[in-house]
């Protein structure tokens, strides 16, 4: 049966548009929840079937699509993760929050996975994709100056193809050479973890944040 067959990549690649505040069904603020606690969960459901895949020769893979906009604030919140604050809500600094935890994520499940699961977070650059252009995501980019009052790429903003936005994803899911490298940070199809801002890579946030995330879930991640 196809349900029974081994995972050997899983990418997350979801995002909630940048704008004002909103609540789940579970009561967790939109950007973060999409970004990172679903993801989270979602990694754990299939853990099975990405350890199904491992062998001596090869290694599964988590990919995580992050941003350079993770340096944004001071990373993640771990007071208003699970009881969100509209009060002090800023929809750029959720964005950073959310994608502060994608890096976060793949760092503390390569570790806690003692190798037997990669993970691996990404910049793709700045894409044109559809989230840009509808609604509340135009117009926050549009105060950004990323787009112009049309909601087309502004000449300066520097947007990529989405084969160029694409191209880091792929290499993060497939490229051997990553193998010596497990929890990176990619950019432009190469490891960059010299790119990330130090509340994005600290090993002790890597750990609270799964700690309090297992706690959001209520389910505890075992490999």
């Amino acid at each position: 049966m196809r349900s029974q067959e081994p995972l050997h990549v899983l990418i997350h690649n979801a995002a909630a548009p940048i704008g004002p505040f909103q609540l789940t069904v579970d009561n967790l603020e939109s950007q973060v929840a999409t970004d990172h606690i679903g993801p989270f969960l979602f990694t754990k459901l299939l853990a099975p079937k990405l350890l199904a895949a491992r062998t001596e020769l090869y290694t599964p893979r988590v990919v995580f699509v992050a941003s350079g906009g993770h340096r944004i604030g001071s990373g993640v919140n771990f007071d208003t993760l699970g009881r969100p604050d509209p009060a002090g809500y800023s929809p750029m600094n959720a964005y950073g929050q959310s994608k502060s935890a994608n890096i976060l994520s793949a760092i503390e499940l390569s570790k806690r996975s003692g190798g037997s699961i990669h993970g691996f977070s990404l910049h793709p650059g700045r894409i044109f994709t559809n989230i840009m252009q509808k609604g509340v995501g135009t117009a926050e980019m549009q105060k950004l100056g990323f787009l112009d009052a049309d909601g087309k790429p502004s000449s300066d903003a520097n947007f990529k193809t989405i084969a160029q936005g694409a191209a880091t994803t792929v290499v993060a899911a497939f490229d051997p050479r990553l193998d010596d490298t497990p929890g990176a940070y990619l950019v432009d199809c190469a490891v960059a973890n010299e790119m990330v801002a130090p509340h994005s890579s600290d090993t002790n946030n890597a750990k609270r944040l799964w700690d309090l995330t297992e706690e959001i879930i209520n389910e505890p991640f075992v490999f």
